[in-house]
């Protein structure tokens, strides 16, 4: 049961990045309720996107302190 709720918060976790990311962040061209139905089914893959998506944010971090450590030694 405890691994059933721990799934289910990942996917509620992950189905509301998903939305936000896509309506006020990237601001596609389709509807809120077309994306809100693509993130209920996103979040099934919830702890493996959210491990994906902490992944790229550390990476993309360690770039962009990378690229400000050479703009300053330059």
């Amino acid at each position: 049961m405890e691994l059933l709720v721990i799934y289910l918060i990942g996917w509620i976790i992950l189905s509301i990045g998903y939305y936000i990311y896509n309506v006020y962040i990237d601001e596609g061209s389709e509807t809120k309720k077309l994306y809100a139905w693509r993130a209920f089914w996103t979040g099934m893959i919830s702890w493996i996107g959210i491990i994906f998506a902490v992944a790229f944010l550390i990476v993309g971090c360690v770039f962009a302190f990378n690229e400000w450590i050479e703009e300053k030694l330059s």
